[in-house]
């Protein structure tokens, strides 16, 4: 815990502490403006969030890329045309579904980053260890279990169901080998990423309930909330990786 708290909040180099704190600002006025409704503030807000966690990884990647770190800033980038592109669902609905392709890169270029580990001599927990996994295929199986017939008996929503499904299959990968990394990296990278992986896929979860299932009081909140977090986590905790190299 000790190692956490160091990383998140120790000494950093200024520029990169600098956008670190832009980047919290920007989160707490996306935030509080899901608390007090406040529809401009969350159109100034939201795109931004993206663009400030894209710098803020720039300096901490301190010049040393990979394609790693590449396919990080990519997804942070389709992450950037997933926001924007849901700001504009109650303009035309065809937006959730591109929203819902950009996310999908997102996850699929996250997989692969996590895939490329530091120590790529220690043996992976999977698939060897595949029953670690349960917790995680009871949840996506209880979750399509409740989505896909709300999804499948409305005509609107009828056309995004296979979507919908190809869309859980790769957050459920992205998470998957977020677990895969443990003990190949070190153990605030893992913890960080997993933390993060976790928390993006409880987002996605509160969005699909949201929208297909029940809609329930302060959705948009605790959807910002566990998304901002995670897309955090996942990146400082790649740079974490990086620092123990």
């Amino acid at each position: 815990m000790k190692h956490i708290l160091y990383f998140c909040f120790g000494k950093e180099k200024p520029m990169r502490k600098l956008f670190e704190y832009l980047f919290l600002l920007v989160a707490a006025i996306e935030i509080g403006a899901e608390i007090i409704g406040n529809e401009t503030l969350k159109f100034i807000a939201k795109p931004l969030l993206m663009i400030t966690l894209i710098a803020y990884y720039a300096q901490g990647v301190n010049g040393r890329w990979s394609n790693k770190h590449r396919q990080m800033v990519v997804a942070f980038v389709f992450s950037w045309f997933g926001d924007v592109t849901l700001m504009f669902v109650y303009v035309n609905p065809n937006f959730f579904l591109a929203g819902l392709v950009s996310f999908l890169i997102t996850h699929i270029l996250y997989t692969l980053s996590f895939a490329n580990v530091t120590n790529k001599g220690a043996v992976a927990l999977l698939p060897k260890k595949f029953w670690v996994l349960t917790p995680l295929l009871i949840y996506m199986g209880i979750l399509l279990s409740l989505l896909l017939p709300a999804i499948y008996s409305n005509p609107e929503t009828k056309p995004v169901l296979i979507p919908v499904i190809v869309y859980t299959t790769a957050i459920s990968m992205m998470v998957a080998f977020s677990i895969n990394r443990i003990w190949r990296v070190s153990d605030l990278s893992f913890m960080l990423v997993f933390a993060g992986a976790m928390l993006f896929m409880f987002s996605d979860s509160m969005i699909a309930i949201n929208r297909f299932l029940t809609p329930f009081a302060g959705a948009n909140i605790c959807i910002m909330v566990t998304y901002i977090a995670g897309q955090y986590l996942i990146a400082k905790g790649i740079l974490a990786e990086q620092n123990t190299k």
